[in-house]
């Protein structure tokens, strides 16, 4: 044990006194250190390809690690609910990878473990997402199950039901967090019942306890096609092996017709209104400010993405020095644009005591209508600039991140 001891605090002592060197010879700590300059991003280039199913496929090569990712694209996400049917596209994502005609869910789980793959299955507003990543060693396994979950899934009854229940509970446990109200609450006074983006993706209890396996089936069956699909591969691959695989793995996926999808645009809102939703013994108060805004294509996208950083989209923002730093109604306050495929909201939110609720709808509306009438100072554009440059590159590090990316692209 002794023999142990001596070395390890030989160790501990050399680190100490080397920190200790450099504090004394180069950090003057009256001084505020001189920031590096923003590493420079260059943007790997996109291979594509299309296989003869009619699958988009985009590949982005990084052989740094041995390691890939893969994000199939669907392009049906709630977006495409029947309007009495809300939580159809998500439920059918959950469900997807419960069991196929060979494996059930267990099996699925157990296989990708074997080779440390990780398989995910969700969706969003606006599409069906299927994510893998493993050791590029392990490629011909992953696919192999990717393409079962894919190509053959049964939506088995037993795990339908109860993945069912367990979003039943979820949306009643919404139901005691005001946060999770205020926001379902805000979603259906912008759009109403009739659009898309104005009910909870999870679905209503009603639309729920309707849902049939057959409703799931068919919403598969209809979007989850090829021709209407995009699959992103990035990490230590190369598009001839990865389009010989694929086009091997998937020949039994078939393309067809998918039927053209329209979303209404939402109602203009003419003037400015105040909902009140009473929710006795709540610690807090719960406020959304907002409307139907912008879409991801608007032109207007880089100049929204950095006025709103300083509006409300970092800590040192206009709205939460004003409501948390100088008049302390909130732990934290922000404000967002949901840049969807069609109009989506901005919205400014804030938990705030709740005998300040009014002081501080007050104060939310004051720093939204200085930003649009007066913009930012020089200095904070400069500011805002420097950080969206200098967390760019944070984005682009691993296969996962950059199919992400692409994924918004897609």
């Amino acid at each position: 044990m002794n023999k142990c001891t001596k070395p390890l605090l030989t160790i501990v002592f050399t680190f100490l006194f080397v920190m200790t060197s450099l504090s004394a010879d180069e950090l003057d700590r009256t001084k505020r250190p001189i920031p590096k300059p923003a590493p420079v991003v260059s943007l790997p280039d996109i291979q594509k390809a299309t296989l003869s199913n009619g699958l988009q496929v985009w590949l982005v090569e990084q052989h740094e690690l041995p390691t890939f990712a893969f994000n199939l694209v669907v392009h049906a996400g709630s977006d495409h609910d029947p309007v009495a049917m809300p939580g159809l596209a998500t439920m059918t994502a959950d469900v997807l990878d419960e069991g196929t005609a060979t494996r059930d869910a267990l099996a699925i789980a157990e296989e990708l473990e074997t080779i440390g793959a990780s398989l995910n299955v969700n969706a969003s507003i606006d599409g069906s997402f299927l994510t893998l990543s493993s050791l590029s060693k392990h490629f011909d396994k992953a696919l192999n199950v990717f393409s079962d979950v894919l190509l053959n899934p049964v939506f088995p009854q037993k795990e339908f039901e109860r993945l069912k229940k367990q979003r039943i509970t979820t949306l009643l446990q919404q139901k005691d967090r005001p946060a999770e109200v205020a926001n379902n609450a805000f979603s259906f006074l912008l759009y109403g019942a009739s659009h898309p983006y104005g009910n909870n993706s999870l679905g209503t209890e009603v639309s729920l306890n309707a849902l049939t396996q057959t409703d799931l089936v068919t919403f598969y069956q209809t979007f989850y096609a090829p021709n209407n699909a995009t699959l992103i591969a990035v990490g230590d691959l190369n598009m001839s092996d990865v389009v010989s695989k694929l086009e091997a793995s998937l020949k039994s996926w078939k393309k067809h017709t998918v039927p053209a999808h329209n979303i209404p645009t939402p109602a203009t809102i003419e003037k400015s209104k105040i909902f009140l939703i009473d929710k006795p013994d709540a610690a807090q108060s719960e406020i959304r400010v907002g409307y139907p805004a912008l879409s991801r294509s608007t032109p207007d996208f880089f100049p929204v993405l950095a006025m709103n950083r300083m509006l409300g989209g970092q800590f040192s923002s206009r709205i939460n020095m004003n409501l948390r730093e100088k008049h302390g109604f909130t732990y934290g306050a922000r404000s967002g644009f949901s840049f969807y495929k069609n109009v989506g909201p901005f919205v400014a939110n804030a938990p705030v005591v709740t005998e300040k609720t009014d002081s501080s709808i007050s104060e939310l509306m004051y720093e939204i209508n200085l930003m649009r009438e007066q913009g930012m100072t020089d200095d904070e554009l400069k500011f805002v600039k420097n950080g969206l440059i200098g967390g760019f590159a944070l984005t682009f590090e691993t296969p996962a991140q950059i199919a992400g990316g692409l994924q918004s692209i897609a």
